[in-house]
């Protein structure tokens, strides 16, 4: 036989279900009410660059957001963001690029120029954001852009004594990327064998400090970008990426930008005395023609 429970126990424990009850309704989120965001709307980039700063064809493809502390998110351009309301706030949009291609590598690209943004916490109110700028050139930091190539007037490449291939200047506009010329490269049962680098250009990079190779291309063959070291211990052709076309399924190849980190590769080299921009490409495989086309070839980087 079970003894009588007190009237004290008895409320103790209906204490307990109202507590745990009142508890779990806070942990609802449908109950949560964080009031309504205050709205960001960020155009896509443009770049804004000088004759001496060749092309201004990027490819910038979000917006890292930045808060007085931390990083507030990475969006896709054109963006709409959504940020808590409350107190006023400045806030930094930095464009953002996928090194060498790779999604894995997407990082915020530092030599062009960021926007800083006033929120005011009203949630009433939308801002929107025309992103955009030039190379950075400010607050002690001086981009340094060296246009290595692009066929304007001239091509610089110069075929190796191994290859029946060469990089020819292309005029005609359908083949253009833009400007008068683009460079062009066609494989065929004759040109079996591409390997071509800048001719005497003796490029002096540093190498204690990020390097980028920006260029234009479209292929229906791979090809290998890459660098030819003068001097040091380590002479010689370096290939650094490999390019796949940039083709649909039907055949139709599309321009592409590509930021080409060379920092890895520079840094191991202390001793060479200078660079050329190289270039390897073969026939493919099942025999059939390969093209490439090349355009706006220029090194970035801050200067000392």
């Amino acid at each position: 036989m079970h003894p009588p429970r007190s009237p004290y126990l008895r409320g103790v424990k209906r204490g307990l279900w109202m507590f745990w009850a009142i508890a779990l309704m806070g942990c609802d989120a449908s109950q949560w009410d964080p009031g309504a965001p205050e709205v960001l709307e960020v155009s896509s980039y443009t770049l804004t660059t000088t004759p001496e700063q060749g092309t201004n064809s990027h490819r910038v493809e979000e917006v890292w957001v930045y808060g007085a502390a931390d990083v507030l998110g990475v969006y896709p351009l054109p963006a709409t963001i959504a940020l808590p309301q409350g107190e006023p706030q400045t806030v930094t949009l930095v464009p953002g690029i996928r090194a060498n291609g790779v999604a894995a590598t997407r990082r915020p690209y530092r030599y062009y120029e960021v926007n800083t943004v006033s929120l005011d916490g009203d949630p009433t109110t939308v801002e929107s954001v025309d992103f955009g700028g030039g190379y950075v050139d400010h607050s002690g930091l001086t981009t340094k852009v060296i246009l290595a190539e692009d066929f304007e007037s001239a091509n610089r490449f110069v075929a190796g004594p191994n290859s029946n291939a060469e990089v020819i200047r292309q005029t005609e506009p359908s083949q253009v990327f833009e400007g008068a010329a683009s460079g062009y490269i066609k494989l065929d049962s004759t040109h079996t064998q591409l390997s071509a680098a800048t001719n005497e250009q003796f490029f002096n990079l540093p190498r204690d400090r990020e390097v980028y190779l920006e260029f234009n291309y479209k292929c229906d063959v791979g090809f290998l970008v890459g660098l030819d070291v003068l001097g040091g211990s380590q002479a010689g052709r370096l290939p650094i990426l490999g390019l796949n076309p940039t083709c649909d399924e039907e055949g139709v190849c599309e321009w592409n930008k590509l930021y080409l980190d060379l920092y890895p590769a520079l840094s191991t080299m202390q001793d060479a005395a200078a660079f050329e921009i190289a270039l390897n490409a073969s026939i493919p495989a099942d025999g059939s023609e390969g093209h490439i086309w090349l355009d706006n070839f220029k090194f970035v980087h801050f200067a000392d």
